[in-house]
């Protein structure tokens, strides 16, 4: 591989992950916010529970998101590590600063 083509698969994987990153983070706000949606209807004077039970398959439909998003994280963090350690020689001056940041959301993304 060339430094540009290293360089482009390495800009391509650090924003999947970052992508995936954020997605996770969206699952965990939005099963936060539909209980919250189901409390307020579960408080309410006049209870519909036909909405009440709907509101409760789209909470377990977005819990659903949050161990994809996980598996998805994993799966991108050993993919971008792998590629990593299989060009670790390869990395020229210019590249460098992308393999610092790869190395960077690989450990922000693991913990």
């Amino acid at each position: 591989m060339t430094d540009a083509q290293i360089a482009k698969t390495l800009t391509v994987k650090c924003n999947a992950l970052k992508r995936i990153g954020k997605d996770l983070a969206y699952a965990k706000k939005e099963v936060e916010q539909e209980k919250t949606r189901l409390e307020k209807m579960c408080n309410a004077e006049e209870k519909d529970d036909y909405k009440i039970r709907q509101q409760e398959t789209v909470i377990k439909e977005s819990e659903e998101m949050v161990p994809d998003a996980i598996r998805r994280m994993k799966a991108a963090c050993t993919d971008l590590q792998t590629f990593l350690d299989s060009h670790g020689s390869d990395f020229q001056e210019d590249v460098s600063e992308k393999v610092e940041e790869a190395k960077k959301l690989i450990a922000e993304q693991s913990s």
